[in-house]
């Protein structure tokens, strides 16, 4: 693993279990082993690192969605789109922290607030989701297809909200489940 990539995990395990207010530059430097130069190389702020936390810990992840992929496609086809996104998500992030999807909630709120291009873009990922959920609902002629797209996106956000409560069930039977 390349030495800024390290940093960016350590990073995020340090901001997982601390959060960016109660995380300093030394608090990063130190958990890295590397010298102050060596880090400062890589970089400059709390505030840089964090923001390439985010991009690495949660944009990467939704950037992954080919958006124009799911046009024309029938909502079963959606859904079948999101489990695989969510099978493969949640062990990711599982295996780079042991502090469970609570404290990754937790982060995506507070990068929510703290960083305006993660703000912008996960509006922007939930919105295209929609619009395409929509106009699939739509062609299926489904009575309300803004509510059914939102249904179906809450549906999965809510089983991931249930995992970070409930860490020791496991996120495959939880998704065959619903």
């Amino acid at each position: 693993m390349e030495t800024k990539d390290r940093i960016i995990e350590i990073a995020f395990k340090e901001f997982l279990i601390k959060g960016f207010s109660n995380c300093s530059m030394s608090d990063l430097v130190r958990e890295t082993k590397l010298s102050k130069g060596a880090f400062y190389h890589h970089f400059k702020s709390k505030e840089d690192i964090y923001k390439s936390v985010i991009d690495t810990y949660f944009l990467s992840y939704y950037e992954q969605i080919e958006w124009s992929e799911l046009d024309n496609s029938s909502s079963n086809e959606i859904e079948k789109i999101i489990k695989s996104f969510y099978h493969q998500f949640v062990p990711e992030i599982m295996k780079v922290t042991n502090k469970g999807m609570s404290s990754y909630f937790i982060m995506f709120f507070e990068a929510y607030h703290i960083y305006p291009k993660f703000k912008e873009t996960v509006r922007e990922i939930y919105s295209n989701l929609k619009d395409i959920l929509e106009v699939a609902y739509r062609n299926e002629k489904s009575k309300n297809p803004s509510m059914e797209a939102i249904r179906l996106i809450a549906k999965y956000e809510g089983l991931i909200f249930w995992f970070s409560i409930y860490p020791e069930e496991e996120i495959d039977k939880l998704i065959n489940k619903i």
